[in-house]
């Protein structure tokens, strides 16, 4: 059993209380990145001279000098470091991915360095009222110690602002275009900052050696250097108590939880991991190294990371209402909950139902094709049919998820049957083969061979890859493949390091529209003639239904042949 000085989330009311402190931390961060965005771009204006910078300083800052803003800002930095180190005293493991260790050992950091430079510029702004504050600010800051202080105080700032903001955007499946602003504005905005910053140090540095600005920190009284040095020393020795009161009450945590026994958690093959009552399930898998997928991080923001309950179920609190609704978003079927937010009280067996699957092996290498040259090649094409159900009925991550699982069975029967995965766009995969042979009719045949085993293969992988998914899609994944072979240009296209190998020309638009006809004949395959004459392989051992396409750029009908599920099973090997 658990302390009752140990409680554990579960029910109603923890949900709530679960949603408000997310909410809390998200919108304190989103204040206090507001106004360090203001600072950075003020800092950024001078580039354009100390006066603008001046301006532009009094405009951003105007919102935080008067009620609320003036007590806003610091009430939201409190909170925030104050959740934070509850997010800290909560966790049962201090294990965690690469990118969340960084971003709290950053927010650990921070106040630290902001002691310094809070408390220097409310010196600064008290004496030499006749010059303008940023004047007065950069004269403080423009010292050996004080820039190098400010870099580092910028970098660590923004770098934790920027994850926060990262998982924020991810976790809520923003767009392509929403991801590209926060790369931009992450890198764009602080390195115009430092410039900027660089060029009023040295504007300043220009007026204090012209004798027309005496540096702030000589003309600063004793009395109000004192207790500008006073009050950092509090600041730090706070935070630092802080700190250590957290690690302590997570020791003396440890220590109550050894008189009350540990939990354990059981995956499949007997392994077992104990831990200290109140974690959650992903975090056993952490604390043990069980591969586990938790695409989101484990914050609850998608279901990769469902397990089945087989044994101990008696042991577990009923689920929150964010989970219950994420699990009835996904039809999950009963006995399955959300690991990350699975916290036992008790001995329990899981099952991790989505693998953690390695990557793919690395592609063999593709010859070098310099400015592109026509041959003979077979082209396939294949695509999920109702992925747009698919994708409604499913969070972001889950889709990220179910894709790279999808990429991966196709890429690899591509690779196995001798051909280049060449473009991997929404759903839809593009294949060559015969890429790097030579141009004579007996290549064009072995290209042709490899197309159809690729086929053949996909549907074996296809059927694997559904077994291992049935649970949780609810009905098997349906593709459509299209193959087609001619004439086209062969090369690598793109920009720098990200020139990939691809072809050019009718042939390529037909084999997308073949796999486009398996819609209309209720087929898993569409293959043109061309390739099955190539190939030496007769329609009829294929059970193949003829038809005749209209192409664009051909005098004479293209003959096709929509061949079953059945049949195409036996083109593999």
């Amino acid at each position: 059993m658990t302390s009752p000085s140990l409680p554990l989330p579960q029910g109603r009311p923890q949900s709530r209380r679960n949603r408000l402190v997310r909410r809390l931390r998200a919108i304190t961060g989103a204040i206090m990145l507001v106004f360090v965005t203001g600072h950075l771009i003020a800092h950024a204006s001078g580039l354009f001279g100390i006066g603008v910078a001046q301006k532009v300083l009094d405009v951003t800052m105007a919102p935080w000098t008067v009620p609320p803003g003036s007590l806003l800002l610091p009430a939201a930095f409190l909170l925030h470091a104050s959740l934070g180190l509850r997010a800290l005293y909560l966790r049962r493991s201090l294990r965690m991915p690469p990118t969340e260790a960084l971003q709290l050992a950053l927010g650990l950091l921070l106040p630290m360095l902001l002691a310094a430079h809070i408390t220097g510029v409310d010196a600064a702004l008290s004496v030499d009222a006749g010059v303008d504050s940023y004047t007065r600010i950069m004269a403080l800051l423009w010292t050996p110690t004080g820039a190098l202080r400010q870099f580092v105080l910028l970098g660590v700032v923004w770098l934790h602002g920027m994850i926060g903001l990262g998982f924020w955007l991810k976790g809520r499946g923003a767009g392509a275009g929403w991801i590209a602003a926060w790369r931009i504005g992450a890198w764009a905005l602080p390195l115009a900052a430092l410039l900027g910053f660089l060029d009023a140090g040295r504007s300043v540095a220009g007026l204090v050696k012209l004798g027309l600005l005496s540096p702030t920190l000589s003309a600063l009284p004793a009395d109000l250097h004192a207790r500008a040095q006073a009050n950092e020393f509090a600041m730090i020795a706070n935070w630092t108590f802080a700190i250590f009161a957290t690690f302590a009450a997570r020791g003396l945590r440890h220590l109550i939880s050894l008189r009350h026994g540990r939990v354990v958690v059981t995956y499949p093959g007997g392994r077992t991991v104990r831990m200290l009552p109140g974690g959650s399930v992903l975090e056993a898998s952490r604390l043990g190294n069980v591969p586990h997928v938790a695409v989101c991080g484990g914050r609850g923001r998608c279901s990769t990371c469902r397990v089945e309950i087989v044994r101990g179920l008696e042991n577990l609190p009923p689920a929150d209402a964010e989970e219950s609704a994420l699990l009835s978003r996904i039809r999950a079927p009963a006995g399955v909950r959300l690991a990350c937010r699975l916290h036992p009280t008790g001995p329990v067996t899981v099952h991790p139902l989505l693998k953690a699957q390695g990557r793919g092996r690395r592609p063999s290498e593709d010859p070098m094709v310099h400015g592109g040259r026509e041959k003979r090649v077979a082209i396939l094409f294949t695509d999920i049919r109702g992925s747009t159900a698919i994708a409604e009925q499913r969070p972001p991550y889950d889709i990220m998820f179910l894709l790279e699982r999808y990429f991966e069975t196709i890429g690899g029967a591509v690779e196995a049957a001798g051909g280049t995965p060449n473009a991997f766009v929404g759903d839809e995969v593009m294949a060559i083969f015969g890429a790097d042979g030579g141009d004579g009719p007996e290549d064009f045949a072995a290209a042709a061979t490899q197309a159809l085993h690729a086929a053949g293969e996909i549907a074996r992988r296809l059927e694997v890859l559904n077994r291992s998914l049935v649970r949780d899609l609810g009905q098997p994944l349906r593709i459509g493949i299209g193959i087609h072979g001619g004439p086209a240009v062969v090369g690598r296209l793109g920009y720098g390091e990200t020139r990939m190998l691809t072809a050019v020309g009718d042939t390529v638009h037909v084999a997308r529209r073949l796999e486009e006809l398996t819609k209309a004949h209720a087929c898993l395959l569409v293959v043109s003639d061309d390739i099955l004459q190539a190939a030496g392989r007769a329609p009829a051992t294929l059970d193949a239904s003829c038809h005749e396409i209209t192409v664009r750029g051909r005098v004479e009908p293209l003959a096709v042949h929509a061949v079953p599920a059945e049949a195409v099973h036996r083109l593999e090997g």
